[in-house]
C-alpha cells in the first residue's frame, strides 16, 4: 500500500532524484539504550517500515545536552505561567534552556521527526504536566519538541504512538515527502492537485498540512 501510495503522489525515486527524505527519530525508538533507566523503546514501525522509505537520523536530546545513561528522571513542571523541565528529585536542576538550545542547533535539512511519546523532552502534545507538588495537571509537549515545532512549524512531527496504524504511518509519510519536495525548492501546486485522488482519510489531513505553506 505505502509504495503504491507514494508512487501515486509522484514520490517514486528516480535516477535524477535518488535522495530520500531525512527523518529524525528519538534514538530509543531505534533500539539505542539511551533512556533514563538505561533501556530503549524499540518501535518496529519506525525501525523497519519507516526506515525502508526514508533516511533516519537518530538523536536523543537528553544525552545530547550531557545527561548520563542511566540518569535521574526529569519531568515538566508548571511554575507560575512557565513550563520547566526539572529533576524529579532535584527541582533546582532545570534543563529547559539546554533542551531548547539543542532544538535550535539542529540543521534545517530534515523532513520530519518521530518523537517518543510522553517524554519530558520529546513528547509532542502527550507529555504529562505536573504542578510544583508533583501532581499531574494536564498534558503538554516536551521542551525539545515544543521548541522544534515553534522553530520549524512546517516540519512534520509525530509521536511513536501515532504510528501504530498503517493509515497513520501513510499520512505521516505523505507529509514527510511533501516537505522534502518543498525543501528542494519544487512547486507544491502539483501536489495539491494530486491529493484530490487520495482516499478521504488521507486527503483531508494532507490538504490541511499543505496549508502550512500558504
Amino acid at each position: 500500500m505505502l509504495t503504491e501510495l507514494l508512487r501515486e503522489m509522484g514520490f517514486e525515486p528516480s535516477p535524477g532524484r535518488p535522495e530520500r527524505p531525512r527523518v529524525a527519530a528519538s534514538a530509543c525508538l531505534l533500539g539505542q539504550p539511551v533512556r533514563y533507566d538505561g533501556g530503549h523503546k524499540y518501535h518496529a514501525g519506525v525501525a523497519n517500515t519507516l526506515a525502508a522509505r526514508v533516511t533516519l537520523v537518530p538523536l536523543c536530546p537528553e544525552t545530547a545536552i550531557g545527561l548520563p545513561v542511566p540518569r535521574p528522571p526529569i519531568q515538566v513542571v508548571l511554575v507560575g505561567e512557565a513550563q520547566c523541565v526539572r529533576g524529579l528529585a532535584t527541582p533546582n536542576d532545570d534543563f529547559s534552556d539546554a533542551l531548547a538550545e539543542y532544538a535550535d542547533s539542529l540543521a534545517p535539512a530534515l523532513d520530519g521527526m518521530v518523537l517518543k511519546s510522553r517524554s519530558p523532552s520529546c513528547g509532542f502534545g502527550t507529555t504529562p504536566l505536573h504542578n510544583e507538588s508533583g501532581a499531574e495537571v494536564g498534558v503538554t509537549s516536551g521542551a525539545f519538541a515544543a521548541r522544534l515545532h515553534a522553530r520549524l512549524p512546517a516540519l512534520p512531527l509525530c509521536n511513536d504512538s501515532d504510528l501504530d496504524g498503517e493509515g497513520a504511518l501513510a499520512s505521516f509519510l505523505l507529509q514527510v515527502h511533501c516537505h522534502h519536495h518543498w525543501r528542494q525548492g519544487r512547486s507544491l501546486a502539483d501536489l495539491r492537485q494530486r491529493t484530490q485522488h487520495l482516499a478521504r482519510d488521507l486527503r483531508q489531513p494532507l490538504q490541511r498540512y499543505l496549508q502550512r505553506f500558504s
